[in-house]
């Protein structure tokens, strides 16, 4: 009498074992050495038939490897075992699932300029894993350097091939600049100001928030406007990307100085000091010099009263030089004759 005997299909481990829950009728394209098992009889033969994969190990035994296809789908797996007594059994069918692997692509720029916040987007899968670990479906970041990044993406346990996208990063130009003149500045001074980058190809000026329309490295510009004044550079390189640089300085009034031609020394509280009268200057230095170039004075922010060693100078024509320190701080140097008169 023929035995039949009910051989209960039991997918187990992979080789290639997945950290993913999945029933066991289910895998993925191009899944390898997935084994399948059944219970096994002493003295029995199992001849294992497969659709959608090929039997790479174990036929004849109670459990094979196989590789599947290429092709998602519903395909067969079935088993018939025969017994030491050469009987045969019914044939067992189960029902494998091929799952198609997620496609996934990355959405992103290709060029930015550098220290851009940038997003790079996969779609296509449920879940995603990428480089820096991030499960998330994008990466949003400040980038600095060209940077390729990579993911992988997961659908009920599958998991598709790695994606990678390359962004690169484009240097800023240096929008940095330079003043003919770098200390305060009084009104009415020309000022020129030169960009130095050669990878400019677009420069916007604007002097207070004024715009200066002139798309040149380099500027002249006429200072009127008394206090702070910032001169910006907006510069763009043949990539759009940009940088601004600005130099804020303060403009003052004219240096408003006279100096005396004579001063008569005699007491009466009338041109008796000679000394320098004006304003928009902090302090001023003064030498006095003889008929024969020596020197016979000098001080600080105070003036020569026609005496040498406490004693009353000759009446005549004297030289002098004198030092003036603006409220910005320049220094202007003014020379001449004086005439001591009593």
């Amino acid at each position: 009498m023929k035995k039949y005997i009910y051989i209960s299909l039991l997918f187990v481990l992979a080789f290639n074992y997945k950290g993913y829950a999945q029933y066991f009728d289910t895998v993925c394209v191009n899944e390898n050495n997935v084994r399948y098992k059944v219970n096994e009889t002493m003295g029995s033969s199992y001849n294992w038939q497969v659709t959608g994969g090929a039997i790479i190990g174990g036929q004849g035994t109670s459990n094979i490897l196989v590789n599947w296809g290429s092709l998602a789908g519903v395909f067969t797996l079935s088993v018939t075992e025969t017994n030491g007594a050469s009987c045969v059994g019914e044939m067992v069918t189960d029902s494998i699932l091929i799952q198609s692997k997620p496609q996934v692509v990355i959405i992103g720029p290709d060029l930015v300029c550098a220290d851009s916040l940038i997003a790079v987007q996969a779609s296509g899968s449920i879940n995603y894993v990428w480089s820096n670990g991030s499960t998330g479906n994008a990466i949003v970041e400040k980038i600095q350097n060209t940077k390729t990044y990579y993911v992988i993406g997961e659908n009920n346990g599958c998991r598709s091939d790695t994606v990678f996208k390359t962004v690169t990063v484009i240097s800023k130009p240096n929008a940095a600049f330079t003043a003919n003149q770098i200390n305060d500045w009084i009104i009415g001074d020309e000022i020129q100001f030169t960009a130095t980058d050669l990878t400019i190809n677009k420069w916007v000026w604007d002097i207070n928030n004024m715009p200066m329309n002139q798309n040149q490295p380099t500027i002249s510009f006429i200072l009127n406007l008394i206090g702070l004044n910032t001169i910006k550079l907006t510069a763009y390189n043949s990539f759009n990307c940009s940088d601004t640089f600005s130099i804020t300085n303060n403009v003052v009034n004219k240096l408003d100085l006279y100096i005396p031609s004579a001063f008569s020394p005699n007491n009466d509280n009338l041109n008796d000091i000679f000394e320098p009268i004006g304003s928009n200057y902090s302090d001023y230095f003064m030498q006095i010099f003889d008929a024969f170039g020596g020197l016979i004075y000098e001080g600080t922010n105070k003036g020569w009263d026609g005496t040498y060693n406490g004693q009353l100078s000759a009446l005549g024509n004297y030289t002098y030089k004198i030092t003036v320190t603006t409220a910005s701080g320049r220094k202007k140097a003014v020379d001449g004759n004086v005439i001591l008169v009593r």
